[in-house]
């Protein structure tokens, strides 16, 4: 091609971007290039040995989110077989955590069609964040916030397994509610429950310190680093890791044992065993008006939890057909009436599914990333999250999200890619094809246990003490957090937090710091640090109208009368028109000091 031709040809300029392109939406065509012998076996052992423990760990997040037992399940293996082929690191495994679990519960308040949909809507929000690289807006969760929700929530969810751990029935799900109901209802504690429960906690808790204990150890240069004795060592950390799954088997040999005599724990019941079918019944009814009456004879897994009406002695039945209507039983013939789906309520809370998922991911998958000195693409993340929800919403999967324990044993079990999310995959399935019908053996106690072990490193009581030392602000905005989410609910908490620093940051641009120094006879520089928006002009022109009129002269009689005034924007970081404005309201004696005539006219003007 010489230099005269016209027509010039872009297909190799074309066809190098759309393969860059392709790379960074599909991530596995880059890393399944390189892939080998080698990594296959480090991802095979540590798919193997995460799917261990997700299994427990889906069946109790289940728990907790009030759906059937079966719904983690498929949580933990419908997501992370789409975010092999679209996420960026080989670390992260997703499923069901303890907060979107309780996230769910709250949004969902046991209804499994609610729940998928809040994960189809919560899955569309994070791809069109990431598609748009708008993953930056979920950073207006500060640090306060943040911690302050993890805690409560920790609070929430621990304290919200004590019933269960007891054996109690019919407590509520608010914090302070359900501590109510269970210390008022303590004499109906059901000992059987109550000291399996007692006794898988203590296991649980002392097999989580062997785990801690030996990572110690194996961190020391004296620990061996191979032979019989480095054999034993990695035995007993396996033995650590494994927690959930040992003491989930031996509660649900003990139930097994005893389910043919009087029944003495409190069960899990019957699981649907198989793969989930493909589904999108759980959308219908979306846009119907309500006030209709709907067929209650839904199966089992389908129906809320009973409960009693004390004035009536009723028992009311939420049903499952969508509606959402209250059904009443009097004399065995059973009514229910249409209330209509709940758009608003489904919307907002899968706003927040998305941001606290996205969150909770993103900080897990950074921190592994620079550990493992490799980077992670937030936009992509941000899809890959949504993505798995989308689909997991199609096979009977609640929202997920990335999860920092099997994350943890991920790595340092020698994953190599994402593949590995394939044998965990295979690890959940394979229960649910074959030990379905075991797992209804497995005591409510025991899974509560589970839980409480899991949330107890969340509760972070040292952060407050930290910000009220450090920032008592920032301490106002956690305990606000802190106090409505206990109080409330997770939403109401969040948004609170949100909007009180928002507050504190307007009013930090209202009230900027001046500092006032006489120069000479008459002379004074106003000093203005940070930025200088149009809130803070007024504050300008109030403090520039009181050292002209004389005001300020008059609470500073030391000070002279002034002549000239010295505004100093050198430490001005941005102003808008509105403060000059200002200025020039109140004087015409003000010299604007600047560093250069373009630092001028850039940042003040």
């Amino acid at each position: 091609m010489g230099p005269g031709d016209t027509n010039i040809d872009c297909s190799c300029c074309t066809g190098s971007k759309l393969r860059r392109y392709l790379r960074s939406k599909v991530p596995c065509i880059s890393w399944m290039k390189s892939y080998n012998l080698k990594c296959l076996q480090g991802d095979f052992i540590a798919g193997l040995t995460v799917g261990m423990m997700v299994i427990p760990q889906g069946l109790a997040y289940a728990h907790l989110a009030e759906l059937p037992p079966n719904y983690g399940l498929y949580a933990s293996f419908v997501g992370i077989l789409v975010y092999i082929f679209t996420g960026t690191s080989k670390d992260i495994t997703i499923g069901p955590t303890a907060i979107m679990s309780q996230i769910v519960a709250e949004v969902a308040k046991g209804n499994t069609k609610l729940a998928l949909t809040c994960s189809l809507f919560a899955g569309c929000f994070q791809v069109l964040m990431g598609l748009f690289f708008l993953g930056f807006v979920v950073w207006v969760i500060s640090t306060p916030i943040l911690c302050g929700f993890t805690t409560a929530a920790a609070l929430t969810i621990g304290f919200g397994q004590l019933p269960k751990l007891l054996g109690i029935k019919g407590v509520r799900r608010q914090f302070w509610q359900s501590l109510y109901d269970t210390f008022a209802k303590i004499k109906s504690t059901r000992w059987p429950d109550a000291v399996l429960g007692l006794v898988c906690l203590i296991l649980l808790f002392a097999l989580r310190y062997l785990q801690k204990w030996t990572e110690k150890k194996r961190n020391s240069e004296s620990f061996p680093k191979s032979g019989g004795k480095a054999f034993l060592w990695k035995s007993v950390w396996m033995t650590g890791i494994s927690r959930n799954i040992i003491v989930v088997i031996i509660a649900s040999a003990v139930g097994y044992a005893t389910h043919t005599g009087s029944h003495p724990f409190t069960m899990v019941g019957k699981i649907t065993g198989g793969l989930p079918k493909p589904r999108v019944d759980q959308f219908s009814g979306m846009f119907d008006a309500g006030e209709s009456a709907c067929d209650v004879s839904t199966p089992e897994d389908m129906r809320w939890t009973c409960q009693t009406d004390k004035s009536t002695n009723v028992t009311i039945q939420e049903s499952h057909c969508l509606e959402i209507g209250c059904c009443w039983d009097p004399s065995g013939n059973t009514t229910c009436f249409s209330k209509g789906f709940p758009v608003a309520e489904v919307l907002s809370g899968s706003v927040l599914v998305a941001a606290i998922g996205y969150l909770e991911h993103i900080a897990i998958g950074q921190s592994f990333a620079v550990k493992g000195s490799y980077q992670i693409d937030n936009s992509q993340e941000l899809i890959a999250l949504g993505l798995g929800n989308i689909v997991g919403s199609f096979f009977s999967s609640y929202p997920v999200t990335g999860s920092f324990s099997r994350t943890a044993l991920n790595s340092m079990t020698g994953v190599m890619t994402p593949l590995g999310g394939f044998f965990t995959s295979a690890v959940v399935v394979l229960g649910l094809s074959l030990l379905s019908e075991y797992f209804q053996f497995v005591p409510d106690a025991c899974l509560a246990a589970v839980i409480i072990v899991a949330v107890y490193p969340m509760v972070d009581l040292g952060k407050p003490v930290y910000l009220w030392k450090v920032a008592k602000r920032e301490f106002l905005v956690w305990l606000v957090c802190f106090v409505l989410i206990l109080a409330t609910n997770i939403e109401i908490g969040i948004i609170t937090a949100i909007v009180l620093e928002i507050i504190i940051i307007l009013g930090r641009n209202m009230w900027p710091t001046f500092v006032i120094t006489p120069l000479s006879e008459g002379i004074y520089d106003v000093k203005i640090d940070g930025a200088l928006w149009y809130l803070g002009a007024f504050t300008l022109k109030e403090k520039l109208s009181q050292m002209i009129s004389g005001t300020y002269n008059k609470d500073h009689p030391t000070y002279p009368t002034v002549k000239y005034i010295i505004i100093d924007f050198t430490t001005v970081t941005r102003a808008d028109t509105t403060v000059l404005d200002k200025i020039k309201e109140v004087t015409s004696c003000v010299i604007l000091l600047c560093n250069t005539v373009k630092y001028c006219a850039i940042n003040c003007l």
